[in-house]
């Protein structure tokens, strides 16, 4: 039921109830940026309904009954789960959130150790040959995430091509995910994960997944280019998992129209990638 306005408004005037504009609501449908720079990918969840469905009401009141013999048995039974599950809690012996290196006992981490600094393990040295790395400490980017299904760490860092010229508007990175999975393994998702970035292939850019050998258990490579030819090198991912151990570097580059530095080839980038993710993963297992 609406308000009533007391005084209404002369013409000209400002609307006392009017609200201003919000200038950060988003318009109906919009969908948020992928978060951590990584390429747009087809596996985000809708959020779910707010709130819960009401209880349904409870039964009438009638004339109490006496409690049959066995429910008394199966409540000894509930006793003694409890006090099992305090003995649990009391001697650590009970997983939690904070991950500290639990997880299933089947799972198969293939020597891989977690690290919280995984910037400090892959130094980037093939893409040194060809970048230098941006030294103002705004451009990196790291984070580290213990949870019961998997452990987590990321690090981004930005590149600067040395050819290119001081008002070059070109921005280059590199981004590294390990995933240590403790409940589940990927090995049945993994490929479908890579190949469905095809999916997303539009009339301005596409994807295109290969496999590669040598390297992990299983392998993929996603090549990202744009307008029509192969020559229009826009991003590269590489995706290893060994085991239940997965580690992806993704490379990326937008290159300014006055930028007059050469950029690298497909096969330069895929070396590199190769060559730095080796190095990432041999450093995880000492």
């Amino acid at each position: 039921m609406s308000i009533p306005n007391p005084q209404p408004n002369q013409p000209n005037q400002p609307n006392p109830y009017q609200q201003p504009p919000n200038p950060y609501q988003q318009p109906p449908g919009a969908v948020p940026p992928q978060a951590y720079g990584q390429p747009p990918g087809p596996y985000g969840q809708q959020p779910g309904p707010y709130g819960q469905p009401p209880a349904p009401p409870a039964p009438p009141a009638g004339p109490r009954k006496p409690t049959p013999g066995w429910v008394w048995g199966i409540g000894g039974v509930v006793v003694a789960s409890a006090l099992w599950a305090g003995a649990l809690f009391a001697t650590g012996n009970l997983g939690s959130d904070s991950g500290g290196g639990g997880g299933d006992a089947d799972a198969d981490l293939a020597g891989y150790q977690y690290t919280k600094d995984l910037c400090d393990v892959s130094p980037l040295d093939a893409f040194k040959k060809k970048y230098e790395i941006d030294p103002d400490a705004a451009t990196l980017t790291d984070y580290t995430s213990r949870q019961k299904a998997f452990d987590q760490s990321y690090c981004s860092r930005k590149l600067k091509d040395p050819d290119a010229s001081a008002d070059s508007y070109s921005s280059i990175f590199v981004y590294s995910t390990a995933r240590w999975h403790k409940k589940t393994d990927p090995a049945g998702d993994f490929a479908s994960e890579q190949k469905a970035y095809e999916d997303q292939s539009q009339k301005t850019y596409s994807y295109k997944t290969k496999a590669v050998s040598g390297i992990g258990d299983e392998a993929f490579l996603v090549t990202e280019t744009s307008g029509t030819g192969d020559d229009d090198l826009n991003g590269m991912t590489l995706a290893v998992r060994e085991g239940w151990f997965t580690y992806q570097m993704h490379w990326s580059s937008y290159a300014g129209t006055d930028d007059k530095s050469e950029p690298p080839t497909a096969s330069e980038v895929e070396e590199m990638l190769t060559s730095d993710t080796r190095a990432a993963m041999d450093g995880l297992k000492k």
